[in-house]
């Protein structure tokens, strides 16, 4: 990538940069480092250890990874082979990894791609999972959660709705992956165009860390629309951009309820859930 290329697009974004962004991540450097990487191949092989990226996504240290790992070992619902499966998220971006005991044996893997598994469990264990045809994911990282989903729900339509650049990264690691080919869109999350129902949508520590205005966009053409509902909650957005609270979105969201995250991650932190079993 040519340095005129660089600097041009540094220039595009100098507004989002000094901080006039819309979300907790829509700031500083990490949508060019998602942009780079999604166009440079240096960049993308080892993006997960970048400093810039584990400030945003991959900061989930390996006792969390334990903890997320006890959380799982309570649903026993994944075989040694789902791990295996699980693992391949980590052949791409060089993430910092650390060997667990899995099934009675020692298995290397991040910490992050565990934390994606124990989403996946939750969702497998409160919801109706096997009738699950279609699926919104807000706020997207590099898509390894969608990812694990798609080793278990390898037809729904999955839909990411993210930045742009989040979403040239998420396209260019996913499609290295035979199960994430298909049925699978990228939405610009500033431009929604769908009108769509779902069947579910997922959003982790993502929709919570958004501005008012671009939450009521998303309350309006996705959450409102969707059947069943995960959100991981935290309150940056809310005490640093006037974001709704847990409390506010209880009463807006119908039938949703709050219940403890496992483990916590931050004080305050919860899971909005509704549409379960």
């Amino acid at each position: 990538m040519s340095e005129i290329m660089n600097r041009c697009y540094l220039a595009m974004k100098v507004f989002r940069f000094s901080g006039g962004g819309t979300s907790m991540s829509d700031r500083g450097l990490y949508p060019l480092l998602c942009y780079l990487a999604s166009k440079d191949d240096k960049t993308f092989r080892t993006f997960k250890s970048n400093k810039i990226h584990q400030k945003v996504l991959e900061h989930v240290s390996e006792k969390q990874g334990s903890e997320y790992l006890n959380v799982i070992r309570e649903y026993g619902m994944l075989s040694l082979e789902d791990w295996q499966e699980f693992m391949k998220n980590d052949s791409y971006g060089t993430p910092v990894k650390f060997t667990y005991n899995l099934m009675g044996k020692d298995i290397t893997l991040s910490p992050t791609t565990i934390r994606y598994a124990k989403v996946l469990c939750d969702i497998m264990h409160m919801f109706d999972f096997d009738t699950i045809k279609s699926i919104a994911e807000i706020g997207i990282g590099y898509g390894g959660q969608c990812r694990l989903i798609r080793t278990k729900l390898p037809e729904a339509m999955y839909t990411l709705f993210d930045l742009p650049e989040a979403l040239g990264l998420s396209e260019k690691y996913l499609t290295n992956y035979a199960e994430c080919r298909e049925n699978i869109r990228y939405v610009d999350g500033g431009h929604i165009y769908l009108n769509e129902n779902w069947d579910l949508v997922i959003s982790n520590y993502a929709f919570s860390e958004l501005q008012r205005d671009v939450q009521d966009m998303y309350l309006e053409k996705i959450i409102m629309k969707s059947k069943r509902g995960y959100i991981t909650y935290n309150a940056l957005g809310h005490e640093r951009l006037d974001g709704y609270s847990d409390d506010e979105l209880l009463k807006i969201i119908p039938n949703s309820i709050k219940i403890e995250e496992k483990p916590l991650t931050c004080e305050g932190n919860c899971i909005l859930i509704w549409g379960q079993k």
